[in-house]
């Protein structure tokens, strides 16, 4: 119970209002934890997308590939380095034992599947309402962050 003093009436000197504190959301510390994680996640995360913007921009305006064969080869570069990124930095996660490890490695293979499929999917997409490559591509970027948490969360826990 918390207790606040307050001078309400004049005549009484002070008085105290109590109520029961209104606490909502997980403990400070688990607060903490999911911060620091997002921000393992966020960190990660910039470091990949620098290797998948110089993969996809190399593939792209030096070799003149087609801009969804350069998003699949730089999503699949992400993907492979990705891998151990969040799952020892991230997430924290080393594993127990041969087969979380197998696991994870088989989930966060399927995540990356569904994502290399999807992602070239939402560029071409993004590139029909803007006629810009870094936009779309950054755009696209951003879809597929989100949806990589919410996967990647669920397969390193």
């Amino acid at each position: 119970m918390v207790c606040h003093e307050t001078s309400l009436s004049p005549t009484s000197g002070a008085d105290f209002i109590c109520a029961e504190p209104f606490v909502t959301g997980p403990a400070p510390l688990l607060r903490d934890r999911r911060r620091a994680r997002v921000a393992r996640y966020a960190l990660t995360g910039v470091g990949l997308l620098v290797l998948d913007m110089c993969v996809f921009f190399v593939l792209a305006r030096v070799f003149m590939v087609a801009p969804a064969f350069s998003q699949l080869a730089a999503r699949t570069a992400g993907a492979v380095a990705g891998f151990f990124g969040h799952k020892y930095f991230s997430f924290g996660n080393g594993g127990k034992g041969a087969a979380v490890p197998l696991r994870q490695a088989l989930l966060y293979g399927l995540v990356t599947v569904v994502t290399i499929c999807i992602s070239p999917l939402v560029l071409v997409g993004l590139l029909a309402l803007i006629d810009n490559l870094l936009v779309a591509k950054l755009g696209t970027e951003v879809v597929m962050v989100a949806f990589n948490y919410f996967c990647l969360s669920k397969v390193f826990r």
